[in-house]
């Protein structure tokens, strides 16, 4: 009797951990499930609406307002391995320098999204 419960009780754990892994996998699936487009995909159309004026839409930071606010090469490696995901979102939320704030223009997703696609402009 004692045997049976142990072979029970191993079986319940490995249905159990195959219906954690199954739901892992379609969890996974979901997060690109989002119209089909990964963070940065999403993140590059929010990029091209709220960040191209200033940062270009290659990120180099070379536009006509540029000229006026100055800001930084997000392309250049060096810029980016000095900033954080969360020091990249914090400045897009609250703004930073002569950046506006975006945290009542754009959602916490649309903001880690953009900075996913910032991620993607490095050379």
């Amino acid at each position: 009797m004692k045997g049976m419960k142990v072979v029970l009780s191993v079986a319940a754990a490995c249905l159990f951990a195959a219906a954690a892994s199954v739901a892992g996998v379609s969890e996974a699936a979901g997060a690109r499930r989002g119209g089909g487009q990964s963070q940065a995909e999403r993140g590059r159309a929010v990029y091209e609406a709220r960040c191209t004026r200033c940062h270009g839409a290659d990120g180099a930071g070379k536009t006509r307002m540029a000229e006026v606010v100055e800001p930084p090469d997000m392309t250049d490696p060096a810029w980016q391995r000095r900033r954080s995901n969360a020091r990249m979102i914090a400045s897009v939320a609250d703004g930073r320098g002569q950046m506006p704030a975006f945290k009542k223009k754009l959602s916490r997703q649309e903001i880690a999204a953009a900075v996913a696609y910032v991620r993607t402009l490095r050379r």
